[in-house]
């Protein structure tokens, strides 16, 4: 185990094998699953398949990103990342879930372009470790749950709410998302996409962890909260003028309805949040490359000014076209296969939640379609795009849509 840490650390200076290291290190998961060794701990593969996209995205990264610093900064992130997904105990998973909040703070405050980039530092810092100091006291008061081997019995509703805050800032809730778009605002495309893609997958991971001492009791309130947020966060993206802002309450919205699947109590709830978890990392990745492509071109990110790219570059347009399909669960993706089932579940249950999720689905469709056409229909644009800087996102495009199926069907 020693001798991984140090060949980790000796690939740090080489990205390439950094990245190749860590893809046969989570290929070699899937083959010895169930294993337990040293601080890693292989019980299920939905934190396998999300070590995997968080590979994915720092390959990616590597490909686009121009700054060698931002991409040492990356890979940190991804490698405090997978070593939370696969933590074998709950001191671990809280020290690397607080581990991956210094990089970030290194790329806001080191490559963020306005002064604003400290307010956003200042509010990240406040809500990881404001929320996250009631995991620890009761952590250090309550004994036996150590090591998820051994972690499997119910606590108190009281005890899991304090437990699930510290998780519930990552994911982010609404109420305790307003650090996450003053960070996206602020923060360079690279660590957009790592924010986006990876680290609010680590809320989502800490609920599964602790999921098991969940009961039917107090169940509303998560269920509330989750439907309230994507909502609310729903008609805040109608109001953003920033491309950047309403990605970024784009992914709020989404995250809601992970959470409304894994506190669902079915057996297949925590499957379709998984999906959603990994469609909205491609989706939302995919997503914030773009704008930051735009953005670097046009030097704005205003909606209104981003317009008449369909002249400049059919084929730009036509893959940000299938990325904001994605981002409102249009049929093939994988994310209408996750969302559509669990609506099916959520509404024959809960009838007052079908009134939210229509909200939900009918603004979300408008607030995409909007964005996509105003990206394509306007004046003249004289900008170039160099079409070469969409081939990069083939493998992340296959996978947002899972064309791997058709190789099943040949």
């Amino acid at each position: 185990m020693y001798l991984c840490f140090f060949v980790v650390l000796l690939f740090f200076f080489d990205y390439f094998l950094f990245f190749v290291f860590f893809m046969f290190f989570v290929l070699f998961g899937f083959f010895d699953y169930s294993w337990c060794g040293g601080i890693f701990y292989y019980d299920s593969f939905n934190f396998l398949f999300l070590s995997f996209m968080s590979v994915i995205v720092l390959g990616f990264i590597y490909l686009s990103e121009l700054y060698s610093g931002l991409s040492f900064y990356s890979s940190l992130i991804i490698f405090f990342s997978v070593c939370f997904f696969l933590s074998g105990n709950l001191l671990l998973l809280y020290v690397f879930y607080e581990l991956t909040m210094i990089p970030v703070l290194f790329c806001l405050l080191g490559y963020g372009r306005q002064v604003e980039k400290i307010s956003a530092c200042y509010y990240l810092i406040f809500y990881t470790l404001f929320f996250g100091m009631p995991y620890l006291f009761l952590y250090s008061h309550v004994l036996g749950f150590f090591n998820f081997v051994y972690y499997d019995f119910f606590i108190s509703y009281e005890y899991m709410f304090l437990i699930s805050l510290c998780f519930l800032v990552k994911f982010p809730v609404y109420f305790l998302h307003v650090w996450l778009p003053k960070a996206h605002v602020e923060a360079p495309t690279s660590t957009s996409m790592v924010l986006a893609g990876v680290m609010l997958k680590l809320g989502g991971v800490g609920i599964y962890r602790i999921s098991k001492s969940l009961n039917f009791f107090g169940l509303e309130f998560m269920f509330f909260l989750s439907l309230i947020g994507m909502v609310f966060c729903s008609f805040i993206c109608l109001c953003q003028s920033d491309s950047k802002s309403l990605a970024a309450y784009s992914s709020i919205c989404h995250m809601g309805f992970v959470l409304l699947s894994e506190v669902s109590m079915v057996y297949y709830g925590k499957s379709m949040a998984l999906v959603m978890m990994l469609a909205h990392g491609y989706t939302s990745v995919l997503m914030f490359y773009f704008i930051g492509e735009f953005y670097h071109i046009s030097n704005s990110r205003l909606v209104y000014y981003l317009r008449g790219y369909f002249n400049v570059s059919l084929l730009f347009c036509l893959m940000f076209s299938f990325v904001m399909m994605s981002n409102f669960s249009f049929p093939v993706s994988i994310s209408f296969f996750s969302e559509y089932l669990m609506l099916n579940y959520v509404s024959s249950i809960y009838y007052f939640s079908f009134i939210f999720l229509f909200f939900y689905y009918l603004v979300s469709f408008y607030y995409s379609v909007y964005l996509m056409v105003c990206f394509f229909i306007g004046c003249k644009n004289d900008n170039y795009i160099f079409d070469g800087r969409c081939i990069i996102c083939l493998p992340i495009f296959f996978m947002m849509y899972n064309f791997f199926w058709f190789i099943y069907v040949i």
